[in-house]
């Protein structure tokens, strides 16, 4: 329960403090000659896994956008004190996992922002729609944000860092040091600008490889061989997902791919809360055990109304 409620907690600083776009767009404190528009070349390298979500495509479905924005909305900390409204105004969020100390997160969240408002709610310490208040303070001459030890920072009216306190501070020293440009693997790249896809994630676990305690809590045999992986999310009728993981060798692969259609199987189970998994299929290809998965739209629908009786309460 401690991991959702953390899980939450980062979700709702990667979608924070959106409101009124501000008729002044640019950067903050001038960074000439560097793209922080560019969210990738933004990011730092050394990234476990990186990923994007298309606010726009989630929000905007015409099936299951209202369903998610109520669920999104009840969860996240944070509303009309700082001009806040995800549904509305949360474009998309391009965001990467590090271990500078433990695991810390650093995205870019671009939007509307209304910067005004969350000046006042920080001043006058204004409690948050989760019990909290938004504490403001300085780092490398920017002000920032945080609500329960994790914080955001304006680059722009439209544009905003996000995430743990050392994720932040890494993507501003990198801005002010003059460095940005994309350093993160080709393949994760390729990755995360899938054409068309609504969410996508690329992870490298060959150069970071995972914890012991996190091998220990995922119930697959060959997870300590898993060396990448890479998912993506579009819609078409539903959500389609594709992904792939990467092992040493087609043996592993082979082995890991049992695994993955024994869980598969227990797939059927959904279908007591409404929610049909379609083309459940594992091949393997090579090292990779390739997934393809279809959920239609009235299972997202029904999986949206039963998540908050799963979900911890908000406090």
């Amino acid at each position: 329960m401690k991991a959702v409620r953390w899980l939450f907690l980062v979700a709702a600083v990667l979608f924070v403090a959106c409101g009124p776009k501000e008729q002044n767009g640019d950067a903050k404190n001038g960074e000439q000659g560097q793209n922080t528009d560019d969210a990738l070349a933004v990011l730092p390298a050394g990234a476990i896994a990186v990923g994007t979500i298309d606010g726009r495509a989630f929000f905007g479905s015409a099936t299951f956008g209202a369903d998610l924005a109520k669920l999104v909305e009840k969860y996240i900390p944070i509303g009309d004190e700082a001009g806040f409204k995800a549904s509305r105004d949360v474009d998309r969020i391009t965001f990467a996992s590090y271990a500078y100390s433990g695991v810390d997160v650093a995205a870019v969240v671009v939007g509307r922002f209304d910067e005004a408002k969350i000046k006042a709610a920080a001043a006058s310490h204004t409690s948050t729609k989760g019990g909290n208040v938004i504490v403001a303070s300085q780092y490398l001459g920017r002000d920032v944000y945080t609500v329960s030890n994790v914080g955001f920072t304006l680059l722009a009216a439209d544009r905003a860092i996000a995430g743990t306190e050392a994720g932040i501070r890494r993507v501003l020293e990198r801005i002010k040091d003059k460095r940005v440009k994309r350093d993160l693997p080709q393949w994760m790249i390729a990755t995360v600008e899938t054409q068309g896809a609504a969410a996508a994630v690329a992870a490298d676990f060959a150069t970071n490889p995972m914890p012991a305690q996190t091998l220990a809590q995922i119930p697959v045999p060959n997870a300590k061989d898993l060396k990448a992986a890479r998912i993506v999310a579009t819609f078409d009728q539903g959500v389609k997902i594709a992904g792939a993981l990467t092992f040493p060798d087609e043996a592993t692969a082979n082995a890991a791919s049992a695994t993955v259609k024994q869980a598969g199987s227990y797939a059927k189970w959904l279908a007591v809360i409404g929610v049909r998994i379609q083309n459940f299929d594992v091949t393997v290809e090579k090292a990779d055990v390739q997934v393809k998965i279809g959920v239609d739209d009235q299972s997202l629908r029904n999986l949206l109304q039963q998540l908050p009786q799963w979900l911890p309460q908000q406090q």
